[in-house]
């Protein structure tokens, strides 16, 4: 048989084939979650990819921001933190990390789950101030509208990326520190 002949017959396994090796080198060597991309289930764990961000003032205050999407394109639309999310690449950071930073940031008291591991509660009881309030991204039409609800900007974000692997046993789980960059606010 010749080349063409093979290749005609066989086109659709060879299809299969090769999504399948790209996908599991990208969720072994890349930042691919193992859940998406190809739905070949096979390659799947409980892994996940944790995004934090914290924020830092003109003043240096820091502040905790919730990385939330949006309903709407402003600031942070759905499907793009879903993708960063899913296959968080060092662009797409960056890209977050802008948005988050050329955005007001609401606040909101943050409410702390009672089923903390120790060294958690052991950090946040350290540092009660700076786990008290939660920010969120939000826009405005104007900045008197934004300055009525107490609203906020920073000059710097620092965005940290985390892999999170679940136990079954006891429900615990390990966070691994994946990567962090900084993005400034542009002096527009």
């Amino acid at each position: 048989m010749t080349f063409l002949k093979i290749a005609e017959k066989y086109l659709i396994c060879i299809v299969l084939i090769a999504v399948a090796l790209i996908q599991l080198y990208h969720s072994q060597f890349d930042r691919l979650t193992p859940w998406k991309g190809g739905g070949f289930g096979m390659f799947s764990t409980n892994k996940r990819a944790n995004i934090t961000a914290v924020g830092y003032t003109s003043s240096g205050d820091s502040l905790l921001i919730n990385v939330a999407s949006s309903k709407f394109d402003v600031p942070i639309s759905r499907n793009f933190l879903t993708s960063t999310k899913n296959f968080p690449k060092k662009e797409k950071l960056e890209k977050l990390g802008y948005l988050i930073v050329n955005s007001y940031l609401t606040p909101k008291k943050l409410e702390i789950p009672k089923n903390l591991d120790q060294k958690s509660a052991a950090i946040i009881e350290k540092n009660p101030s700076f786990y008290d309030m939660m920010y969120i991204p939000k826009y405005f039409q104007s900045e008197a509208i934004a300055q009525s609800e107490n609203a906020v900007t920073i000059e710097r974000v620092k965005i940290t990326l985390y892999e999170t692997d679940f136990y079954e046993e006891g429900l615990l789980f390990k966070k691994e520190f994946i990567d962090e960059l900084h993005v400034v606010k542009n002096a527009n």
